[in-house]
């Protein structure tokens, strides 16, 4: 039986941890309220959501987990909920977790996780804003529908179909290590956002490029420490882009398409990275693909892609890994704590199709790059720490 594909994210938030009543309270009554949180799953040729609002328990949806002292201790408690089942039955499935520890430095961590057929990143950013949030605030960017044309349309098909007709050649560092069992590793590292904004107002882009391009160096020092095969001059990388309208805020189901972007490994210096990064994702906004690949996820079954085109898609041996990227408002606050950190996860939960995944995650002060990735492919989680090197 497969496990879950499960998304969602661990928020850091500074100041003191509200009360589990309190807590719970809020995310029940404003759940109530969010149409992506009180639906069952639709059957497997089902194309549209059940009308009916399901049951919220708030003993099945609001949990609380006291972590002992140390790092270690909360990190290994994350990485268990990244696999633990999610509700299941009459109920929704999501929850939020409360993670406290008996002395923390300031602060407490909340993990919010949903059934990837249920919300994408951005569709799980909103809910989580809507569930927590202490006064309304906007979230990541919702698209307003544009009209691609018949012939972006075919193109986009043709790209998304290009990898797995003509996969070409592995890379070697992303096949299975010797190291073998069950569960999952999660890592990450922060740069402070003012040191890519910097970047990013130096080389005329933007900060997701200046983290791109960041990623391509880290991958080829990444290698070299492993004492992999070096890495190929590019590095074919599937690039999550939302499709969410902003009527579509907090709708169910999975509004994201992909795009296949070839990261410049052996680009040189990071200004060069920049350049080639830059070069490449305007060719990606000047194309129109989100437009085109939002036309191809609206057609009508059954030539819409579904989860076993997704499956195929999102595939290891085809691409090395996926990455996304989301942002959080600066006036994101939850009872009165500012939030200090935040990772976007994605854990597919399949036995054959454990691709490594790589999210960027814009807060306040930092940018989080988080990795997710089996226990075969654990030595990936050092790679959050090349990316911060390569950003100085």
């Amino acid at each position: 039986m497969r496990e879950a594909p499960v998304a969602g994210f661990f928020l850091d938030f500074d100041g003191r941890a509200p009360s589990m009543t309190e807590l719970t309270r809020r995310i029940v009554d404003r759940a109530a309220e969010l149409p992506a949180l009180t639906r069952l799953l639709p059957g497997e040729r089902v194309r549209h959501w059940p009308a009916r609002a399901a049951a919220l328990d708030p003993g099945v949806h609001v949990r609380h987990r006291h972590v002992p002292e140390g790092a270690r201790a909360l990190h290994a408690v994350c990485e268990e909920l990244l696999t633990r089942e999610l509700p299941g039955g009459e109920h929704p499935p999501w929850d939020c977790w409360l993670l406290t520890r008996p002395s923390p430095p300031g602060g407490y961590r909340v993990c919010f996780r949903v059934h990837h057929a249920l919300h994408d990143g951005v569709g799980a950013a909103h809910s989580v804003l809507g569930l927590l949030a202490d006064t309304p605030v906007g979230g990541p960017p919702l698209y307003a529908a544009g009209r691609a044309g018949v012939r972006a349309v075919l193109l986009a098909a043709r790209e998304a179909a290009a990898p797995v007709l003509r996969p070409g050649p592995p890379w070697h560092a992303m096949r299975h290590s010797a190291e073998r069992g069950p569960g999952v590793r999660w890592a990450y590292g922060d740069v402070p956002l003012a040191r890519l904004r910097a970047l990013a107002d130096t080389h005329g882009t933007s900060v997701n490029d200046v983290a791109l391009a960041a990623l391509a160096l880290a991958l080829r020092s990444w290698s070299a420490e492993q004492g992999l095969p070096a890495a190929p001059p590019a590095a074919r990388t599937l690039i999550s882009m939302s499709t969410r309208r902003p009527a579509e805020r907090h709708r169910p189901g999975n509004h994201v398409v992909f795009h296949r972007l070839h990261l410049p490994v052996t680009a040189g210096p990071l200004a060069a990275a920049v350049a080639e990064v830059r070069r490449r994702t305007d060719a990606v906004r000047h194309s129109r693909r989100r437009d085109a690949l939002r036309a191809l996820l609206e057609l009508p079954r059954p030539l819409a892609p579904g989860v076993r085109a997704l499956r195929t898609v999102v595939n290891p041996r085809v691409y090395p890994f996926a990455v996304s990227s989301v942002h959080f408002p600066e006036s994101f606050s939850c009872f009165g704590g500012r939030l200090a950190g935040a990772s976007l996860f994605l854990y597919l939960g399949d036995d054959d199709q454990r691709l490594v995944y790589l999210s960027f995650t814009r807060t306040p002060d930092a940018v989080r790059c988080a990795v997710v990735a089996d226990v075969p492919r654990a030595r990936t989680t050092a790679i959050p720490r090349h990316w911060a090197e390569a950003l100085g």
